[in-house]
Parts: C-alpha cells; structure tokens; sequence
C-alpha cells in the first residue's frame, strides 16, 4: 500500500473515532437533580404518582450535594399523599422526621403527618383510634412547632379529631345504656365530660347518665345529674324532658 494511501486510512479512522466519542457524550447528558425534581413535579400534577417516585428514587441515588435529594424523599412522602396511599405516606413523613427533625421542612411534613391520619378518619364507630392518632400528631406540631403556619387549620382540626373521638364515646355509652348496663354507661358518659368537655354530645350524654342512675336507684344522682342539663342547656328538647322526669319523681 502506498505511504500516501496509508496515511490518508489512518486519517480517516481518527476521524471516524474522535466523531464517535463526541457523538457518544452527546447521547449521554449531564444529570441535572433541578431539572428532574421539577420533571416529578410535573409528573405529581399530572397523577403519575409511580413514575413521579421513579424520578424522585433517582435524585436520592444521584445527586451528590443531597440538596435536591432532601427535598425529593419529602415529595415521594406527598406523592404517596396525593395518590391517597396514606398509610405508605404516613411511614415516609415520619421516616423524614426521624433524620430531619429540625429542618425548614420539618413543621411541614409533621403536619402532613397528622393530615395522614386525619384523612383516613370515617364514622365515629370505626375512627377511633385513627383519631387519636391524628389529634397526636396534630398536638405535637403545636407543641414542638409553635411558630408552624399551619396553626389555624390544626386548631380546626384538632377540634373535628376531639368531635370524633367524644361521638365514639357517646356511641359506645348510648349502646351500654340501650343493652341496660346502666354502670357501664354512666362511666363511659362521664369519660366522655370530663375528657372533652363542651362537645356536641354533652347535653345527650348528662340525659343519659341521669337516667342511669334513677334505673340504678340512685336518685339524687340523677336529679343532680338532670338539673345540670337543665341548666347548661335550658333551651334544648332534652332540658324540657329533664324537667318531666324530675317533676315524675314527686309524683
């Protein structure tokens, strides 16, 4: 092969391999943690919860300086919240307070915590312990967050966890009192007062327990009992068949 052939095949495999490099970098981009965390945004709005987690899975194992990572095992958490998989939300919200307790984030994610639980709460009857977990979660943030911006619709909140959770008492009262286990029923009724005084169940709940205790024999207890429902809710139905009771007794 002539020397001039020979340099001129050399020349053009160079070529060939220096265009195969270039080509080979510019098929594999730089990652960009802003520009994928913005991508499972996107995703998140959309309702692609499964491929929005790919995405944000990915940040955590790739970017270096954990800044975009932080903020993505915060999002998987809402992702999950979103996609109204709560029970998987609330394992992610606490896992990120678990290592993150004091980060700008972190009033943030203890009240998507409470939200978590809050957002599974259903009939006073079948709630109960969800509630209480709610209303927790929902103390905590006040307490170890007081400075949190979410303080107005946690009151809010918390009032709706304590209205449930008084309405599951009354329940459970109301049904020892239907069965005649009249002890039973006073107990879980006072229960009811003293834990959350001010409910909605407050006057059905003192009917109730005079009641009790005049099937008990315990009169004055109930006179006591019917004269305080008299009394704090003068304007009710029950106040007025307070008063007949009260009245029959004489008789």
């Amino acid at each position: 092969m002539p020397a001039t052939l020979s340099r001129f095949t050399f020349i053009l495999f160079l070529l060939f391999f220096f265009n195969s490099c270039a080509t080979t970098e510019k098929e594999t981009p730089v990652f960009d943690p802003e520009v994928s965390l913005n991508e499972a945004t996107e995703k998140m709005k959309e309702g692609y919860y499964e491929e929005a987690r790919e995405i944000l899975q990915t940040i955590i194992a790739k970017d270096a300086s954990q800044q975009y990572a932080l903020i993505a095992k915060l999002k998987i958490a809402d992702s999950y919240f979103e996609d109204e998989l709560y029970e998987e939300a609330v394992t992610e919200y606490e896992n990120f307070l678990k290592v993150h307790e004091q980060h700008k984030f972190s009033s943030y994610a203890q009240y998507q915590l409470g939200m978590s639980y809050f957002k599974r709460i259903k009939t006073p009857d079948v709630s109960f312990t969800i509630a209480q977990k709610a209303l927790a979660e929902f103390e905590k943030l006040q307490r170890e967050y007081p400075r949190n911006p979410y303080m107005d619709v946690t009151e809010s909140r918390i009032k709706s966890c304590k209205r449930v959770l008084a309405e599951h008492e009354f329940y459970v009262g109301e049904f020892y009192f239907k069965k005649g286990s009249f002890q039973a029923a006073i107990q879980r009724l006072q229960a009811l007062l003293d834990t959350y005084p001010g409910s909605i169940k407050e006057s059905e709940a003192l009917y109730y327990i005079g009641i009790s205790y005049e099937n008990l024999g315990q009169r004055d207890n109930a006179i006591t009992t019917l004269t305080t429902l008299i009394h704090k809710f003068p304007a009710t139905e029950l106040s007025n068949e307070a008063k007949k009771l009260i009245s029959s007794f004489n008789n």
